[in-house]
């Protein structure tokens, strides 16, 4: 992939809570899981993500942004889609999200790249609360540490009130989509009402605003 000099990026690395305590069958489930939910995420935001989510050591997962503005809005709905997925309530990941610029990413691995935006969110990641699961990183913003309360509180909210069902109605609300169609993501399409109730369950009217404000407080890359 070309990478621009001195433009901001946003890699986002993340793993899976406590994967290893889950039983072989569903470490297998996680995986293609975690696959379907990098298709997914392109198809759905196609500028935004250039290349594949990288997966690596079973659990571990990196993802670049290229429009860091949206990272906040792409990280919610990777983890939304893994939970919906997986239909465990305990099912979960963490993730840091740093933004800088980018020295240089291999042609197809996110993971083998290197730079500010890498250093960022890896060194973070690694020292991460076990009571935080979500964390922002940008040392040259005047917001970042605002942002990163922002953040923090996001992951509260969907540590606490996202179950399966919840998950898979904000994967379509973080699209920007009407209930009706956020009621033809069940196997069985669900009723309207219903949806009301999974995203009202999921405090979506919150997690909206502050993604809304997230988006606003960091310069938005063209053509992204």
């Amino acid at each position: 992939m070309k990478i621009e000099a001195g433009k901001l990026y946003a890699v986002i690395t993340g793993d899976i809570v406590d994967s290893s305590k889950l039983p072989p069958e569903k470490r297998q489930q996680l995986h293609n899981v975690m696959k379907e939910g990098s298709k997914a995420l392109r198809k759905a935001f196609k500028k935004a993500v250039p290349m594949n989510v990288d997966i690596f050591r079973g659990d571990s997962w990196q993802m670049l942004v290229s429009d860091p503005s949206k990272s906040l809005r792409l990280g919610l709905f990777y983890r939304a889609y893994i939970k919906s997925r997986m239909e465990l309530s305990k099912v979960d990941t963490r993730m840091v999200i740093g933004v800088g610029t980018i020295d240089f990413i291999p042609r197809t691995k996110v993971s083998e790249g290197d730079g500010e935006a890498y250093r960022n969110s890896g060194k973070v990641l690694a020292d991460i609360s076990k009571s935080v699961y979500m964390r922002f990183v940008f040392p040259e913003n005047e917001k970042s540490a605002g942002l990163d309360i922002v953040v923090q509180l996001v992951d509260a909210i969907a540590r606490r009130r996202w179950t399966d069902r919840r998950s898979l109605a904000i994967t379509g609300a973080l699209q920007g989509w009407k209930q009706d169609k956020i009621a033809s993501l069940w196997d069985k399409p669900i009723k309207q009402q219903s949806v009301v109730d999974n995203l009202n369950g999921a405090d979506w009217k919150s997690i909206e605003k502050a993604i809304s404000f997230f988006e606003k407080s960091l310069p938005r890359q063209p053509n992204s």
